[in-house]
């Protein structure tokens, strides 16, 4: 029973109708419940998945559950679908065989199984959903070429590895959740909010009003027409970004859909400076001037870290009251990361940001 249940394919399960999925959750491998019973998520994995489901509010009668591969590997780890780098090297030498998949931290994987990747593209195709769940890093791999799920978490992406673009949602596998009881919450979570997003097929983005690359006078404008009106009711954040041992810019916003950044770095000026000295002079006299205003209510990420700096490097005391985000999310949730990625990823709707641009050198100490 055991050789049987190791070897064998566990099948899939269906939606009900294919006009009433919207939503396909995709995990990475069977467990040995599945394996035995050849039925998917069976056993503790099975209980908690389905409890997760219910507090999201999702009927699992109306999702297509697959697997990434619908074997169980030995020991329990999808290494044993890759070959390691070291092993495909050697392979790609004596063969003319070579993956038409990319890499992922396993390896690469071996040609026995491009069959399962295929067949899971087809049972997405056909069930056409509004959104993928990916459970696990291969899982997230198999629908999008991305392998890291802790980068990618709570983040909805869109992926171009099928025949049409899909919304794909990265969480926790089933099996994690089980062995790291406070990552419970986290896939709570994600799944309410991939309920949210099974309601299109699009990723909704948020119309905001950035200011880049401001002048002096555009300084002026946005302090008369947004941090003015800064109290209690209206607080105002604030971030700073260090690289070298400076400040090389610091951002404002007023409100969750307006925000300024006032650079003092410019790496394509000969002198690597934003403004010139006497623009500069009076750019930093306008952040004391709000920064040091008793009146206006502020927010920060860590808040300890840009006081400090700006202390000492501007001489700037920041007054008034501060309301710290990564404080009040130890308050309510102790024993959770409190990282500004991670709360991004719990409390809005917002890409995995910090993966789409890499800051050399930045020392921003917020996770």
């Amino acid at each position: 029973m055991g050789e049987y249940a190791v070897y064998k394919r566990v099948p899939l399960k269906r939606p009900q109708s294919a006009e009433s999925c919207k939503i396909a959750f995709v995990l990475e491998y069977p467990t040995n419940s599945d394996a035995i019973a050849n039925k998917i998520l069976q056993g503790g994995t099975g209980k908690v998945f389905a409890e997760l489901c219910d507090i999201a509010g999702i009927t699992l009668e109306d999702c297509l559950l697959a697997y990434a591969i619908p074997l169980k590997p030995h020991q329990n780890t999808a290494q044993y679908f890759f070959h390691k780098r070291n092993e495909y090297k050697r392979l790609c030498k004596t063969t003319e065989w070579r993956s038409p998949w990319g890499p992922t931290k396993e390896g690469y994987l071996k040609e026995e199984y491009e069959q399962d990747i295929k067949r899971l593209h087809k049972e997405i195709e056909e069930a056409n959903p509004n959104i993928i769940i990916a459970m696990g890093s291969l899982s997230l791999w198999a629908v999008t070429g991305l392998d890291k799920v802790g980068t990618y978490r709570g983040a909805t992406l869109m992926t171009s590895l099928l025949s049409k673009a899909y919304k794909v949602l990265a969480t926790y596998s089933p099996v994690s959740v089980v062995k790291n009881f406070k990552w419970r919450p986290h896939v709570a979570s994600d799944l309410m909010k991939a309920k949210y997003e099974s309601s299109t097929n699009k990723i909704e983005h948020t119309e905001r009003e950035i200011w880049i690359e401001p002048t002096l006078s555009d300084l002026d404008t946005f302090y008369t027409k947004y941090i003015s009106k800064a109290n209690h009711n209206n607080p105002l954040a604030f971030d700073i970004e260090t690289a070298e041992g400076s400040i090389v810019c610091i951002g404002f916003a007023p409100n969750p859909r307006t925000a300024i950044v006032v650079p003092f770095r410019d790496k394509n000026t000969d002198t690597q400076n934003y403004w010139n000295a006497t623009e500069e002079v009076a750019a930093w006299q306008w952040v004391r001037k709000i920064l040091e205003d008793e009146e206006i209510v502020k927010v920060a990420q860590n808040q300890l870290y840009d006081v400090s700096w700006l202390a000492h490097k501007q001489k700037i005391h920041v007054n008034g009251t501060i309301h710290d985000t990564m404080h009040a999310q130890h308050s309510l949730q102790p024993e959770q990361e409190k990282g500004l990625g991670f709360l991004g990823s719990i409390y809005t709707n917002e890409s995995a940001w910090k993966t789409l641009a890499k800051f050399s050198k930045s020392t921003k100490a917020d996770e």
